[in-house]
C-alpha cells in the first residue's frame, strides 16, 4: 500500500509540475520599441523631434525572451486627429528600402518576423485611432529565436501637425503559445516631438512597470 501511495504521489507531483511549467510559458517575456531601423534587431529608442506635417514616423516592436509562440496580437492607439497609420508601409517584416522616416532618409535593414512559417492574420474591428490585428502560424512553425521583430508601425502626421505639436502612440503586445495560452507583455509608448529620457531597461524593471503578475 505504501508503494502504491508513493507512486500516486510521484505521478501527481509530475503532473503538477508539468502543468506549472505549461502555465509559465513565456513568463519572462517582454517587448521593446526600436527607432533604429537601419540595424537589424533591437537597438533602442531615440528622440523623434522637429516633426511637422505630412511626415512619416516609425518604430519596430520587438518581442524579447520568448520561450515558444505560435502567434501574437498587436494593438496600437493614438490621436487620429494628429496622425494616420500607414498600413501599406507597416507590417510584420522590414525590407531594405530607402525611406524617409523620423525626419531622416534611411535605408532600412531587412528583417524577417520572429514567427517562422506561413503567417496568417485576422484584423480586429477597431474604432478610429486604434489598430488591432492577430497574427498566427498556419500549420507547422513557430519561433526559432528568443527575440525578434513582431511589427513595424509607420504613421504619417496630419496636414495641420506642427513641430510644436506632440504625438503619442500607445503600443501593446500579447503573445500566444502553441497551446493557445496568452500572455500580455505590457504597453510601451512612442513619442513624437517630446524629448524622453530613455535608458536601457532590465527585464525586472519592464515586468514591474508594465506587467501584472
Amino acid at each position: 500500500m505504501k508503494k502504491i501511495t508513493a507512486v500516486i504521489c510521484v505521478l501527481f507531483l509530475a503532473a503538477f509540475f508539468a502543468g506549472s511549467a505549461l502555465a509559465q510559458s513565456n513568463a519572462s517575456s517582454y517587448f521593446m520599441l526600436d527607432t533604429d531601423l537601419t540595424t537589424a534587431g533591437y537597438q533602442g529608442m531615440g528622440d523623434i523631434l522637429e516633426i511637422g506635417a505630412g511626415v512619416e514616423v516609425a518604430f519596430g516592436m520587438y518581442a524579447m525572451q520568448i520561450d515558444t509562440i505560435k502567434g501574437f496580437t498587436v494593438k496600437l492607439e493614438w490621436d487620429a486627429a494628429k496622425a494616420e497609420l500607414r498600413t501599406r508601409d507597416s507590417g510584420i517584416e522590414i525590407f531594405d528600402d530607402t525611406v524617409e522616416f523620423n525626419g531622416s532618409e534611411i535605408t532600412m535593414a531587412e528583417e524577417a518576423n520572429i514567427l517562422v512559417g506561413t503567417i496568417g492574420s485576422l484584423p480586429v474591428t477597431s474604432p478610429e485611432g486604434e489598430f488591432q490585428e492577430n497574427y498566427f502560424i498556419q500549420g507547422d512553425g513557430g519561433n526559432e529565436a528568443a527575440a525578434g521583430l513582431a511589427y513595424l508601425a509607420v504613421f504619417r502626421t496630419g496636414a495641420d501637425f506642427k513641430t510644436t505639436d506632440a504625438l503619442t502612440v500607445k503600443a501593446s503586445l500579447t503573445v500566444a503559445d502553441p497551446d493557445g495560452n496568452e500572455r500580455f507583455l505590457g504597453t510601451r509608448y512612442f513619442h513624437v516631438n517630446q524629448s524622453v529620457d530613455v535608458k536601457p531597461a532590465t527585464w525586472k524593471e519592464v515586468k514591474d512597470q508594465f506587467k501584472d503578475f
